[in-house]
């Protein structure tokens, strides 16, 4: 492209293509996003503003704006986790590794999961590759496409009977932190009837408890700012809704504090009120 365009001495793309290793995808397989990469085709970090971000939005409203998409991404996840717990997925097939992870996963992440166990049945083969101590690598033949144009594809996986450790060439695990098609099917040829540990991301456990969320502290809050002022009661409030989870002692308590607190805001907003009204 850059003999067919005449871009040869375009200084920003020799640079681009010096640092390839740095931002293209086919470099980067061996680095772990754990679902944090926007590499998946038809993502862009575009998307991530659609419906916020113009072509008119000033620098400052960008990061204002940029704040409440976080937040609204935050309250969003801790909604989907509270349905998650109570939520029963249905089941596709008889895969033990569907039956573990359904009990564990997230709603949104067991459905992408899921994707991965129904696409077991087009890995139609298994061969030993060559045997390094405990290491085995292995291809993984898959069928590909329609019915009518089918091709298949040599998958290579390795896997480590000592720590059972497994590791496709597809990097599923490292780009979207889930383990692929392939890496399963080698981990069912070897009798595991139960995905490692290891790979089940915390990130995406029902049971997580999401209070990663940067604390500023209050003496950092903008009182004039209505988006902190969301941030820090949203955190705050979280943290009171997992405790008052635990126990049904905890959840009175919690109860309780929540209505004292509700009231109070009541009564302040009922004094405010009558001021205005004097004024």
């Amino acid at each position: 492209m850059i003999q067919r365009f005449g871009i040869r001495s375009h200084e920003c793309l020799r640079t681009l293509y010096e640092d390839r290793e740095r931002w293209a995808p086919v470099y980067s397989k061996d680095t772990f996003f754990a679902g944090l990469s926007t590499f998946q085709q038809g993502e862009s970090m575009s998307s991530f503003f659609n419906g916020y971000v113009h072509e008119q939005t000033s620098l400052k409203e960008f990061f204002d704006m940029y704040e409440f998409i976080l937040q609204k991404g935050h309250q969003k996840e801790a909604v989907d986790d509270f349905e998650s717990r109570d939520s029963t997925p249905t089941l596709k097939t008889r895969c033990f590794y569907e039956l573990q992870l359904s009990n564990v996963y997230t709603k949104e992440i067991f459905e992408k999961f899921q994707g991965e166990i129904e696409m077991m049945s087009s890995c139609i083969s298994i061969t030993q590759l060559h045997v390094n101590g405990p290491i085995v690598t292995y291809i993984v033949k898959e069928r590909e496409g329609d019915v009518n144009m089918r091709e298949v594809r040599n998958f290579e996986v390795m896997y480590d009977k000592a720590g059972a450790e497994v590791r496709c060439i597809c990097s599923c695990f490292n780009f979207k932190g889930y383990l692929c098609r392939h890496a399963m099917c080698v981990l069912n040829y070897n009798g595991l009837e139960e995905i490692p540990l290891q790979y089940i991301l915390s990130r995406w456990r029902k049971d997580f408890k999401r209070l990663y969320i940067p604390d500023l502290g209050s003496n950092n809050v903008d009182i004039t700012n209505p988006v902190q002022w969301f941030d820090h009661l949203y955190r705050r409030a979280l943290q009171v809704v997992e405790e008052g989870m635990t126990s049904q002692d905890h959840y009175m308590v919690a109860w309780q504090a929540f209505k004292e607190s509700l009231n109070k805001s009541f009564v302040c907003e009922a004094h405010w009120a009558s001021f205005r009204v004097l004024q």
